[in-house]
């Protein structure tokens, strides 16, 4: 998905996801996406590697504690 305004993606209750494959423009001054998610969510992601631009480092996880 292209999306280069995004700033935050909600994921709740979707355990099959396992990739998160946002296309957006990245540079030094590029806020990374915020991501609202369960923590166990997180955790289970499967990585690709920065160089197909889907690495933790890329994003801003956020938990909420009423959530796993």
């Amino acid at each position: 998905m292209f999306a280069p305004k995004l700033e935050t993606v909600k994921i709740r209750d979707c355990w099959s996801l396992r990739r998160l494959s946002v296309d957006r423009p990245t540079s030094s001054n590029t806020p990374p996406l915020e991501v609202d998610c369960e923590k166990e969510w997180w955790t289970c992601n499967q990585w690709d590697g920065e160089e197909v631009n889907h690495h933790p480092s890329l994003y801003k996880p956020g938990h909420s504690k009423y959530y796993k």
